[in-house]
C-alpha cells in the first residue's frame, strides 16, 4: 500500500499521550474521529490509540480526511509509523484501504 499522508500528531502534549506513549510502538493501529463541535478548526479530526486520545491531525492534513470521514466513508487505515518516546513525538502514516473486490 503507498501511504496517502504522514504527519507528526498534534497537540500531543495536552492529551492522554503521556500515559500511553510507553505502549504505543511503530506499527500500531490508530483511529481516526472526526471532532465536531471544535471552534478552533471546523476540520478538526482526533486520533485515537485504544480509546486514549493523542491528539489532532495537523491543521495542514485534515480537510480532505475530514471531509472523507464526514460524508461516512471509513476508508483510511491509520497507524504509527515511528514513535519517539523520549521528545514525546508520534509519527502517522495514513493509507487508504484496497477496495474489495
Amino acid at each position: 500500500m503507498k501511504v496517502y499522508k504522514n504527519f507528526h500528531i498534534a497537540g500531543l502534549e495536552y492529551y492522554d499521550a503521556l500515559f500511553v506513549i510507553k505502549n504505543i510502538q511503530a506499527g500500531d493501529k490508530l483511529k481516526l474521529v472526526v471532532e465536531k463541535n471544535n471552534i478552533y478548526d471546523e476540520n478538526a479530526v482526533e486520533i485515537y490509540y485504544k480509546g486514549y486520545k493523542l491528539g489532532y491531525v495537523p491543521r495542514s492534513a485534515n480537510y480532505s480526511i475530514s471531509q472523507t470521514l464526514k460524508n461516512g466513508w471509513n476508508i483510511y487505515e491509520t497507524f504509527a509509523q515511528r514513535v519517539d518516546k523520549k521528545n514525546l513525538k508520534i509519527d502517522v502514516a495514513i493509507f487508504i484501504k484496497k477496495r474489495k473486490q
